[in-house]
């Protein structure tokens, strides 16, 4: 375990950044997850320095990294303000830019650059974010691979359904089908994808597609939902992308 202490201001976030990015090359992240990191962290830092404490009387804050269980875990503590996310509102991602609201933009990114994320507070220990990241692709263990083959249409998306339905009764959350066994996807197959990607998304859970072969991608370009799905060209690239925001080839 290793730390260092700074005071919360802007100065501190060119230090941070220098030992994030050590941090991250002993503990073996590739160059994506390095930058996922440093961005999470800068964010993290960011926040406590403009809002933990007075301008004025700015204080500490400290940044604690580990390897544990093939895992990349950040601590970032301090002594300022009681923080409680459930207090942000999320951000808006959808409106035109000149109608959208500032704000929130930061604990968003957070949350979709890194695996997990924590938020802790008592008098004593202050604020506590613990920030983790897979350090092996495809680490977590709790995505459901269902591969699909042949017509995804108005008569075989309904067993599809059922499929998927069956495994989320049994605790999945984090579902990834595989396609590249699929020729055909109708508009049938369509509305059921979005149905179970809704409910994934109300559970809290997650839906993405891989190795999709041209002519189904193409439905899904024609359609616009290659703004809607999150779809990968292979398997391993969907595996290592959940919880790390939407995506598509």
């Amino acid at each position: 375990m290793e730390s260092i202490t700074l005071t919360a201001d802007l100065d501190a976030l060119a230090r941070i950044s220098a030992f994030v990015t050590e941090a991250a090359e002993l503990a073996g992240l590739d160059e994506r997850a390095t930058w996922q990191v440093q961005l999470a962290v800068d964010e993290a830092a960011t926040n406590v320095i403009q809002h933990a404490y007075d301008r004025d009387e700015p204080g500490d804050l400290t940044l604690t990294w580990q390897c544990e269980h093939n895992q990349f875990v950040l601590e970032l503590r301090d002594y300022g303000r009681q923080f409680d996310p459930q207090n942000v509102p999320p951000p808006d991602i959808s409106s035109p830019l000149e109608e959208r609201q500032v704000g929130g933009l930061g604990l968003y990114l957070i949350t979709r650059l890194m695996d997990e994320v924590r938020f802790d507070f008592n008098p004593q220990g202050g604020n506590v974010l613990t920030m983790i990241k897979y350090i092996t692709p495809g680490s977590r263990d709790d995505v459901v691979v269902i591969p699909v083959t042949g017509r995804v249409d108005a008569v075989t998306a309904p067993q599809l359904t059922r499929d998927v339905h069956e495994r989320i009764a049994l605790g999945a959350r984090f579902v990834l089908l595989e396609f590249g066994g699929v020729n055909f996807l109708s508009s049938s197959g369509l509305r059921a994808l979005l149905l179970i990607r809704k409910e994934l998304m109300t559970l809290g859970g997650e839906l993405r597609l891989a190795s999709l072969q041209s002519q189904v991608f193409e439905v899904f370009t024609l359609t616009g939902f290659v703004q809607v799905f999150s779809i990968h060209p292979t398997l391993e690239e969907a595996q290592h992308a959940f919880g790390q925001g939407r995506m598509h080839s």
